[in-house]
């Protein structure tokens, strides 16, 4: 009887062992499916972070794309702007140049009238007197038929003329005299602040 207990007693420890020995391989088995499982979680984590990473860094390159092509189109129309101004200014110099060749039209005078750019350097009674680009004085007489007027065409009166105000004149000889035929005032002599 004692061998009959006795080898009970080892079936049993040796039976327990296999049970702690089955356990464990059982925990070992989750153990991996677990840590399988959380690292197919933070893959996909992973992937999400990047798509929004990715479409963050999208965003801003389009943002960028389309801030420059604004700043592009702006700087274009600056320039077309520009180049309507050069063009309108060509054809208002193309005008002066072709009624000083010509004369004024309505004007009995075969005369060719003369355009000359210049700062007023004095004024007396209906006299002006210029310097032009090259420093030639020029004393431009004016009469009731000379029109004044400002660079947007605008009459002016001769007192509106001031010493150092750019003006453009077309005159004609009278004998020994250049007669305006129309003086425009281009800039006002600016008043300084005290």
């Amino acid at each position: 009887m004692i061998a009959v207990t006795a080898v009970a007693g080892l079936t049993m420890v040796t039976g327990c062992k296999k049970d702690d020995v089955q356990a464990q391989r059982e925990d070992v088995a989750e153990a991996r499916q677990e840590a399988a499982q959380e690292t197919a979680e933070a893959r996909q984590e992973e992937g999400q972070e990047m798509a929004a990473a990715q479409r963050d860094a999208n965003e801003d390159i389009a943002e960028a794309r389309q801030d420059a092509n604004e700043e592009i189109a702006s700087a274009n129309e600056d320039v077309r702007d520009e180049e309507q101004d050069l063009a309108e200014a060509q054809a208002n110099r193309n005008e002066d140049l072709a009624v000083g060749g010509a004369g004024m039209a309505g004007t009995t005078s075969a005369a060719a009238a003369t355009t000359v750019n210049g700062r007023v350097i004095a004024k007396s009674g209906d006299t002006l007197t210029l310097v032009d680009s090259t420093n030639k004085e020029l004393k431009i007489k004016t009469n009731d038929k000379t029109a004044l007027m400002d660079n947007g065409s605008r009459a002016v009166k001769l007192d509106d003329i001031k010493e150092g105000s750019q003006v453009r004149a077309s005159y004609v000889m009278d004998g020994k005299d250049m007669v305006a035929r129309d003086v425009t005032l281009v800039a006002a002599v600016k008043k300084l602040d005290k």
